[in-house]
């Protein structure tokens, strides 16, 4: 629970604050960009401001759930029936519980008749567990790159699921029984497609539900202020421009809709809509390259 007596004191008044143990992960701005902002520091997420609808009280709760340093709270020390698990598109869920070990990166829960996937891995806790038992265990783990393994070998060795990563970030999940080691897009469960996307790390890879989901990892977001796609170098640890080619080989899928690990996941669009906006994206990046 967040601690009043480190609550961060740029915190603006009020019942809702941010401590300050926030490890400024950004999930809590992905949530409820209108309440949180960055502290002067820049490196800590504070309130901006109190929420004032039942919206905005539901999206501080998310947000505070999602929190890995269990940072957002009350003064008032209000509780509420937890959102999470949280349903987010039909048969995908966000399964909150988000873990510090992948600075607060979102997991994401897709239900299959073929055996439900777990993409990255949140925080290991006993009712998590119990959860996805409910629904049937976890066949596979999809790891998007090697900033987002999470608790992923504690799940895989209570459900006795498969691990998928890509060979270039194999280091970082030594326990994962299958290793994807080309650069082609390939078929990871039946509808559900791998594609290699590197530049954000050497291994990082998209995976493609056949209800037209993306699970982009930490290559493609979603700006809420912009409302448009987004990608950003100044988050990218090994290549660019490789990043922006992948980006670019992304034309060629159709997809509706963006479900980044760290960020705001897009609204649903139509995917001639998507292209356009990927291939516009595309196109401002690659025009900043060149003039670099």
């Amino acid at each position: 629970m967040a601690r009043g007596d480190r609550r961060h004191p740029e915190n603006v008044a009020g019942d809702w604050f941010v401590d300050d143990r926030c490890i400024g992960c950004g999930g809590s701005v992905s949530l409820a960009p209108t309440l949180f902002g960055l502290a002067t520091d820049g490196e800590h997420f504070v309130m901006t401001r109190q929420p004032a609808t039942e919206d905005e009280v539901l999206q501080a709760q998310l947000a505070a759930e999602v929190c890995p340093s269990r940072s957002i709270g009350t003064e008032s020390g209000v509780t509420w029936r937890r959102h999470h698990p949280l349903e987010i598109t039909p048969g995908t869920w966000r399964t909150g519980s988000n873990s510090p070990k992948t600075a607060g990166g979102n997991a994401f829960l897709v239900q299959r008749t073929g055996g439900n996937l777990l993409v990255d891995a949140p925080r290991f806790t006993p009712s998590l567990c119990a959860w996805m038992e409910s629904l049937g265990g976890i066949t596979a783990i999809l790891l998007t790159h090697r900033d987002d393994v999470g608790d992923a070998e504690r799940y895989a060795g209570a459900f006795g699921s498969e691990v998928v990563i890509h060979a270039a970030d194999a280091d970082a999940a030594p326990f994962a029984g299958r290793i994807l080691s080309s650069a082609e897009t390939c078929e990871v469960a039946a509808g559900v497609l791998a594609i290699p996307t590197p530049g954000h790390t050497e291994g990082h890879v998209m995976y493609l539900n056949d209800d037209g989901t993306l699970f982009t990892g930490d290559s493609l977001g979603w700006d809420p202020n912009r409302h448009d796609l987004s990608a950003e170098p100044s988050v990218c640890w090994y290549s660019w421009p490789a990043q922006v080619g992948s980006l670019q080989r992304l034309d060629g899928f159709n997809f509706a809709r963006v479900v980044p690990t760290h960020g705001t996941m897009s609204p649903t669009l139509e995917p001639g809509d998507m292209r356009r906006r990927l291939q516009a994206l595309v196109a401002r990046l690659q025009r900043d390259l060149a003039d670099e």
